[in-house]
């Protein structure tokens, strides 16, 4: 039973490793969003974050929507 236990081990960090992999060689490209990064490796925003995080990238923030206020009128 160990052994087929340690083959599984090994199976599930080498496709970790794969992923990991995947997600780096897709931060070398600045104009993808984390979450494009995700959805082209087939991971979680949370995993291509935390592996930028780990690797010291960082993103600058993008544009926000603007709020959805609604502006008075005031005679004009």
């Amino acid at each position: 039973m160990q052994e087929g236990k340690s083959r599984l081990i090994k199976a599930v960090c080498d496709v970790r490793k794969k992923i990991h992999a995947d997600v780096r060689a897709e931060l070398a490209d600045d104009s993808r969003t984390y979450q494009q990064i995700a959805d082209a490796v087939g991971c979680s925003l949370a995993t291509v974050q935390r592996i930028a995080q780990m690797d010291g990238i960082t993103r600058p923030v993008g544009p926000r929507p603007k709020s959805s206020t609604t502006e008075v009128n005031n005679g004009n």
